[in-house]
């Protein structure tokens, strides 16, 4: 029987300022974050039990299935087929690649990893060593995926070389049989770009001047005037400078053009990351992302709108400050006790309720002696009052890398890293999930087996670099959520694996 951890009921009071206080840290060097990307189903873990109440039993499956890493890990439902699911990964069995893997059976099974689990077109080389790639790049990375509203499935991820002049660009694939097999990148077949400034080096990647952290939101809505709108946000880091303005691109055509990248940010809203859009009913998006206002690790947060189908956007609203992120990238910053990792830390992860037409936000914080994930919340109409901060379910272990989505029932549910199982010791992967907008939460443990994250890792010229992924992927639907993770498998210390359940909360 594995511990549960009982939510905490906290009021909600909704504030004009932000949770004062933000310690500073020197942010990373994210010229180094380019570099840092260079360097049929069987089911690994046991089911887990829980009480029957609260929790359908659930099992871990073991998506990739191989003897080498994955981490990174997106995941998308087919809104014209339930059962249909993808999720990404950046995949090291052949260098550096974006790897894909999809179900037709709700998560029990998923295509194989090997031999032909890369997304075509963007890398030279495919993971099957005689098998060359259809693409021009050395390598591949942050992966996101998405579905349309018809079905077709959508593979966002950024390509880049090892050698003058560094070229790298954003790229979306296309599948028509979600996700068995995706465009071939051959002549008239190729994944589009997304990212295509010139003249300043943007695309170019030199002195470190990349894209990173895409995310892709689709709108699916009948009710929307811009349904079927693909939406690709990123950073885009100019140089060495910490300047880094969210930038996003739009398609109206099932991704075989995109728009112009629009700028959101400007001015004094600079060195940000982790942008990610989500999407009411009527077409109105939301924007959140971390920002270092005061020269620090993603040290506030903002939210910014659009109503026109993200042809302009709002001035960023700051929604709340952090008192101390989680900064794992080691040899930059590492906060947490133990051997240090790369980790996503602290992120704003947004979600919209579409029952009581709120804009939800979860991060990790530290503020006090543990890191734990918290919730805010404001109406969707006005971005300016945000409800005061509350753990989700707190417990004695540090909680980070926080994901979150919203059922159409209005049902939040909640992933994160939780070391609380283990004397703060070794890595899980609990849910919490919330029926009442955020006032209460329950949470569970889904892994079954912890590990410790500075032990397993990705190949790298210097031969090992522990690091389990800067996000994971989670979904919602009115009955179930499903989380997709980095676990491990033997053997040591070179196989991260995708994880993924399945769980079914009590209503």
């Amino acid at each position: 029987m594995f511990g549960l951890v009982a939510g905490r009921r906290a009021p909600m009071v909704e504030c004009t300022s932000p949770r004062p206080g933000a310690d500073t840290m020197n942010r990373f060097a994210f010229a180094g974050a380019l570099c840092a990307l260079a360097a049929c189903s069987g089911d690994r873990s046991p089911d887990f039990v829980t009480r029957s109440d609260d929790l359908s039993a659930a099992k871990v499956v073991d998506v990739s299935r191989d003897q080498t890493s994955q981490n990174e890990t997106p995941l998308a439902i087919n809104p014209t087929d339930p059962n249909n699911l993808i999720t990404g990964a950046n995949d090291w069995n052949h260098n550096d690649g974006c790897a894909v893997n999809a179900s037709f059976d709700g998560g029990k099974t998923w295509t194989p990893t090997l031999p032909s689990g890369f997304v075509p077109g963007l890398t030279k080389y495919t993971n099957d060593p005689s098998v060359p790639g259809t693409g021009i790049y050395d390598a591949a990375g942050d992966p996101y995926v998405a579905f349309g509203p018809d079905g077709t499935a959508y593979f966002a991820c950024q390509a880049f070389n090892f050698t003058p002049p560094f070229e790298i660009a954003l790229y979306v694939s296309r599948s028509s049989n979600g996700g068995r097999t995706w465009q071939t990148g051959l002549p008239g077949d190729r994944p589009t770009q997304v990212s295509v400034w010139n003249g300043n080096g943007k695309s170019k990647g030199s002195n470190g001047q990349f894209p990173d952290h895409e995310s892709m939101f689709i709108d699916v809505s009948a009710k929307s005037p811009y349904q079927g709108s693909i939406y690709i946000a990123w950073v885009q880091f100019n140089g060495n400078s910490s300047h880094s303005p969210v930038n996003v691109a739009v398609s109206r055509d099932g991704a075989a053009t995109f728009s112009t990248p629009r700028q959101v940010t400007s001015g004094t809203v600079r060195n940000n990351q982790d942008a990610r859009i989500v999407g009411a009913p009527d077409g109105t998006l939301y924007l959140t992302f971390d920002n270092g206002a005061q020269g620090g690790k993603g040290s506030a947060m903002y939210a910014s709108t659009s109503a026109d189908g993200g042809a302009s956007w709002s001035t960023p609203q700051q929604l709340g400050t952090f008192v101390n992120p989680v900064c794992t990238f080691p040899p930059y910053c590492f906060n947490l006790s133990g051997g240090p990792f790369r980790s996503g830390g602290s992120y704003p992860a947004p979600g919209y309720d579409p029952v009581r037409d709120r804009l939800d936000v979860i991060y990790a914080d530290i503020d006090g002696q543990y890191a734990q994930v918290y919730f805010t919340s404001a109406s969707a109409k006005d971005l300016t009052r945000w409800t005061a901060p509350i753990a989700i379910a707190p417990a004695a272990g540090d909680r980070f890398q926080a994901e979150m989505s919203v059922a159409p029932n209005g049902r939040i549910d909640v992933s994160f890293y939780d070391r609380s199982y283990s004397a703060n010791a070794l890595v899980d992967m609990t849910y919490a999930t919330s029926n009442d907008g955020g006032l209460s939460w329950t949470s569970h443990r889904v892994s079954s087996k912890g590990f410790d994250p500075s032990q397993w890792g990705v190949p790298s010229g210097t031969g090992f670099r522990p690091f389990i992924g800067d996000y994971n992927g989670m979904i919602s639907t009115a009955s179930s959520a499903a989380i997709a993770w980095t676990g491990v498998a033997p053997p040591q210390p070179f196989n991260l694996e995708i994880d993924f359940a399945s769980v079914t909360p009590r209503p």
